[in-house]
């Protein structure tokens, strides 16, 4: 699923005039968001509960450059539903030429972000990422 569109920002850049690594994460972190608002878990259920997934580990493939003015989408799937953490999978596309110009793997743990540890999921928000990764045809 679609989970960011945007352009590079001048900002985004660094001085060796391409998009910099910490963009690029940054980039990915908003994905994530955008995915865990589809399956319930937006900022109006965060700020209730208190709860929310924090990256843990990421995996990244840079690919290609992107230059300021340039725009990309993020294709983000569910690739492993667990007890307390799932696995994702980000696809940067640069809009120009439709090149995969980054990949990336994140593993995400379901967080109580008072109490600074990592929780079971709700089941349901448990199916609801199940339900995504059946409806994408992840069998990883």
């Amino acid at each position: 699923m679609q989970t960011l569109r945007r352009p590079v920002a001048p900002r985004d850049c660094d001085i060796l005039g391409h998009m910099n690594v910490a963009a690029y994460i940054d980039a990915v972190s908003d994905a994530m968001f955008a995915l865990q608002a589809a399956v319930g878990l937006g900022r109006r259920e965060i700020d209730a509960t208190r709860r929310s997934f924090v990256a843990a580990h990421v995996e990244a493939d840079y690919r290609s450059e992107m230059l300021a003015g340039e725009v990309f989408t993020i294709e983000s799937r569910v690739l492993h539903v667990g007890t307390k953490s799932a696995r994702f999978g980000h696809r940067m596309i640069r809009m120009g030429d439709g090149a995969t110009v980054f990949q990336a793997e994140n593993v995400s743990v379901y967080f109580d972000l008072e109490a600074r540890q990592a929780l079971p999921m709700p089941e349901e928000l448990r199916r609801a990422l199940e339900s995504l990764r059946e409806k994408q045809g992840n069998d990883a």
